[in-house]
């Protein structure tokens, strides 16, 4: 009986697993659209905060700057998470990590 519920138990956390890693790819691809979304949004409502040329072009320069910091954070996160998990799936035990010649 032990047995039968030790295998269910497995099975789910099995399958739990293998959900998790498809849905990597998906959670990262919406995190980084809606930063990207939301720095557009930010650069619009900058520019439409003053009207006319000078609102326009002069307001939201320094936004754009804040945009390319931002940017780069992103991709150091996206390049550091995309890493740990590639490392995660690769990962495997040596058998004769305990053994010294």
């Amino acid at each position: 009986m032990l047995k039968a519920l030790m295998v269910v138990v497995f099975l789910a956390v099995g399958v739990l697993e293998v959900v998790s890693i498809l849905f990597r790819p998906v959670s990262l691809s919406f995190r980084l659209f809606g930063n990207i979304f939301a720095g557009e949004n930010m650069l619009e409502a900058m520019s439409n905060l003053v009207p006319g040329w000078i609102g326009s072009v002069l307001v939201p320069i320094p936004f754009y700057f804040m945009e390319l910091l931002v940017g780069i954070v992103q991709a150091l996160v996206f390049m550091l998470l995309t890493a740990v998990f590639t490392m995660l799936i690769c990962q495997h035990d040596d058998p004769h990590s305990g053994q010294h010649h």
